[in-house]
């Protein structure tokens, strides 16, 4: 009866995840009829199948697909039918923030005429972040020019630099502070009765410093306070106008600090950024999870995350368990009276964990992969068809002694966005062959973003 009731449970979770998610990744631009259209860009990357189309900053259809065509990227997209698509309206991909994800945004045109499905859309690139840092490039190249027309000014050729002339300088006053300590310490040297007195006297000083500086004293020197801070302001304005000089490069200090290499530093940092943020928005994900009922193992549950760091490779990492793992045969010899007899008991693990870690490449639907496959070594091949909306499967693994590998064909089936069935046959080449029936979810990058947004 436990058990019964937490099947329950379980599955009335992933019924409010599926609902859940189903709300939230559907398209999030709201219900209703939508109109397909097209468009031809020169670089797609960052953008992927479900990537929002936004009118006036507002969710209004997501991306079906994308294919190659020449040297250009088709995409095809649907919009809501009660948004109006007019004939001059052009289409751009913007980012979302300077680290941030892309999204097609469509500027409505002034034609009264609706534009017809299936129509293409002229897409105006060249927004986004690359156009900052474009235009940052030519304002530090104007900079560049400014500092090397204000270092000739500053440093004329065949005279001596500023700078030379007060390194010079220093070196003179460290010379007359060395002879400056030197007689010093001769004046010190056999006159410590003086230095007494002259603390002594130092010491009334100190007391009268007191006396004029007490406010309760009708003769102290209180009463210039006053004249004393209004000083103090003056000098903090000459201080902070000297501060404004050298940030604008006036004066000899300002023109040290401000120099050629710092343009140069900043330019080379927005490049390095400008690299990583790339790198970052072509890596793509994809996460599985399903539960389900075999006639052999009793509940499975498994859970797989796809890493594709560039659009023909990626990785494959996962776990699953089982109440039952595959069956297995334990031979045990007896000696009795000089008389061996074999006995061979046939043992079955319970709770069996298995995990999953493979690399692969893809080519156009086809993906082909390897490597650890349920705690086994293996390989598979899987196969898209109707643009993801179906997968077959086939995975050899899990070599045995006396009965060979493990071949298994599956089938996932997309019920409804991102919930899936999937039925798959396993040992097909033995005659313990069983069956495997599982419902789940898939999401990819949009998906996630979707639901973490909910939540977060």
């Amino acid at each position: 009866m436990n058990e019964f009731k937490i099947g329950l449970m379980a599955i009335a979770t992933m019924a409010m995840v599926a609902f859940m998610s189903l709300k939230i990744t559907s398209n999030q631009s709201g219900f209703g009829d939508y109109v397909t259209y097209r468009t031809i860009v020169t670089d797609a990357s960052g953008i992927f199948p479900k990537t929002p189309i936004k009118v006036a900053g507002i969710n209004a259809g997501k991306i079906k697909k994308i294919e190659l065509q020449g040297n250009q990227a088709l995409i095809t997209f649907e919009v809501l039918e009660n948004v109006v698509i007019v004939k001059d309206s052009k289409l751009q991909v913007k980012t979302v923030g300077f680290l941030g994800d892309k999204y097609i945004q469509i500027i409505m045109g002034e034609s009264q005429d609706k534009l017809s499905e299936n129509s293409f859309i002229i897409s105006d690139e060249g927004a986004g972040v690359e156009k900052l840092v474009k235009d940052a490039n030519d304002v530090l190249n104007d900079v560049k020019v400014m500092m090397k027309t204000l270092r000739e000014s500053i440093a004329p050729e065949g005279e001596v630099s500023p700078v030379k002339r007060i390194l010079n300088d220093f070196t003179k006053v460290a010379e007359n502070a060395r002879i400056a300590t030197e007689s010093l310490k001769n004046v010190v040297s056999g006159n410590e009765e003086r230095m007494n007195n002259l603390i002594a006297n130092f010491e009334r000083f100190s007391e009268q410093i007191a006396y004029h500086t007490d406010d309760q004293e009708q003769d102290s020197a209180m009463k210039d306070l006053r004249k004393i801070l209004a000083n103090a302001d003056a000098m903090t304005a000459d201080m902070k106008q000297l501060v404004a000089d050298i940030k604008v490069g006036k004066g000899t200090l300002g023109k040290i600090l401000v120099e050629e290499e710092i343009a140069d530093e900043v330019k080379q940092t927005l490049s390095s950024v400008n690299k990583i943020v790339g790198r970052v928005s072509d890596i793509r994900t994809e996460l599985i999870g399903y539960m389900g009922a075999g006639t052999e193992e009793g509940s499975v549950t498994s859970a797989s995350l796809r890493v594709f760091p560039s659009p023909e490779r990626f990785y494959i990492l996962g776990l699953s368990s089982s109440d039952f793992g595959p069956e297995t045969e334990k031979e045990t010899t007896r000696i009795v009276n000089g008389v061996s007899t074999v006995e061979t008991e046939k043992v079955i693990r319970k709770d069996v964990f298995r995990f999953d870690v493979q690399i692969g490449r893809k080519l156009h639907d086809l993906y082909i992969r390897g490597g650890i496959i349920e705690s086994t070594g293996g390989a598979g091949i899987d196969y898209d068809l109707f643009n993801g909306a179906t997968r077959l499967s086939f995975d050899i693994f899990d070599y045995r002694s006396g009965i060979g590998p493990n071949l298994r064909l599956s089938t996932e089936v997309q019920l409804w966005n991102v919930f899936y069935g999937k039925v798959s046959g396993l040992d097909l080449a033995t005659n313990d062959r069983s069956a495997l029936f599982s419902l789940g979810l898939r999401f990819n990058d949009e998906d996630i973003k979707g639901l973490l947004g909910f939540f977060l």
